[in-house]
């Protein structure tokens, strides 16, 4: 059985023995089972009964749904391992997620409270510039509760963006509720500031950034995006979306927190399911002023749960399981892009986990039959993009076995 979390852990990483146990039972492969999968490879012969990725059954190369192929980092699991026998309590106390989120994303944290209740004084820094939620997704839907919810509002995203504001605000249209959503079209794939910035009106609450965008993978540079921030009103907030953010190629590149400080109206959410590898942990969170905490905290209705703070902050100080995840995606884009071009497929540059490539047909129908023989792949956008699929990224074998489905599919469909 192949299990990459053993080449993920840090030698010097001290584990209970239970975990040790288990994370060592994918043990690294001996020359010949390198020699022998290499051969298979070189072949072509390589498919997805020979695949048993980290978190799926065997036989399944799933890439639909923007996951960490490595899995979480091997501290987070020891950090969960450590504390899963005070669950019968509703809190305990040590660690500090919001120190170690101040020192990931470079943002600085007043003193500590003199009193910092049952946390330890990490779980309960109401001063902080972060707001911990149960997932970003979580977060998001509480964004449009709080600024949609009474009526009488207006939400503008990118007719390819993500969509879960919108889509909430869509809910709330059913419901009966005056609430107005435009949706601006994208310019080669990206977000045209320029008319989402037109399209703003008195009755605008809300704007939504995705960045890097969801399903496109494109991105837009710090300058872009503080030019569109100090142009949109005081009084409209504006969402960046920034679960991607920690795939983008450029180790310079500057993100979005730092406009949070600057402006009063803006908020990035983050997540820990895609480079951290943890989204049935559920955790996320936000960056913005206290001001905008105030306004969410008055529908929060729960909050994350002791397990996920643990992990997700053991998870930002390892940085060597960050620099994999990263270096994973690398690969992956790497080796589609060069597949791509080599079999003309148009494709969208990525700077996110994923990939979009056009396959020149109806791709509805090259999904189920991908899936028949066991890869998992999605179509987003499947109104406006109809031949097109999103491909998430893989391990190595997992986007062997997905390029060998693709070509043997694309030559059987009509």
């Amino acid at each position: 059985m192949l299990n990459r979390m053993k080449e993920t852990a840090d030698s010097g990483l001290s584990r209970r023995r239970f975990l040790s146990g288990a994370l060592a039972a994918g043990a690294a492969l001996t020359l010949a089972d390198r020699l022998a999968l290499a051969q298979t490879m070189a072949s072509g012969g390589l498919t997805a009964k020979d695949i048993h990725g980290i978190g799926v059954e065997p036989g399944l190369v799933r890439m639909a749904l923007n996951e960490n192929p490595i899995g979480p980092s091997p501290r987070a699991l020891e950090a969960i391992a450590e504390h899963m026998f005070n669950i019968n309590r509703y809190s305990f106390g040590g660690g500090d997620i919001y120190g170690a989120l101040a020192e990931f994303d470079g943002l600085e944290l007043p003193p500590p409270p003199r009193f910092g209740g049952m946390g330890g004084g990490g779980r309960f820094r109401r001063e902080a510039p972060f707001y911990i939620t149960a997932g970003s997704g979580a977060l998001l839907s509480q964004i449009a509760l709080t600024y949609l919810s009474k009526g009488g509002t207006e939400v503008i995203e990118a007719d390819m963006g993500y969509g879960d504001i919108s889509g909430d605000a869509e809910n709330y249209q059913e419901a009966g509720l005056d609430v107005n959503i435009i949706r601006t079209p994208m310019k080669d794939y990206r977000h045209d500031l320029d008319a989402m910035l037109a399209a703003i009106t008195p009755k605008t609450s809300v704007v939504v950034i995705t960045n890097p965008n969801n399903p496109t993978g494109t991105l837009l540079s710090f300058e872009e995006t503080e030019k569109f921030v100090a142009a949109v009103p005081e009084d409209v907030l504006v969402v960046i979306d920034e679960a991607y953010i920690h795939f983008v190629r450029d180790p310079q590149y500057r993100t979005a927190a730092s406009l949070t400080t600057k402006y009063e109206n803006v908020i990035v959410t983050r997540t820990f399911s895609k480079v951290f590898g943890m989204p049935a942990m559920r955790l996320g969170y936000g960056i913005c002023s206290q001001s905008i905490q105030e306004k969410l905290r008055f529908y929060r209705t729960g909050s994350a749960n002791a397990l996920a703070m643990v992990a997700g902050e053991a998870s930002l100080k390892d940085r060597n399981h960050y620099d994999r995840s990263r270096a994973v995606v690398q690969h992956f884009r790497d080796r589609l892009e060069d597949e791509f071009t080599k079999m003309g497929l148009e494709y969208i540059p990525s700077e996110s986990n994923f990939m979009m490539v056009d396959l020149g047909k109806p791709s509805m129908n090259i999904m189920r039959e991908m899936f028949r023989k066991g890869v998992m792949v999605t179509n987003r956008r499947r109104e406006q993009m109809p031949t097109w699929i999103r491909v998430s990224s893989g391990d190595e074998r997992e986007t062997e076995v997905f390029l060998n489905v693709l070509k043997e599919t694309l030559g059987k469909t009509s």
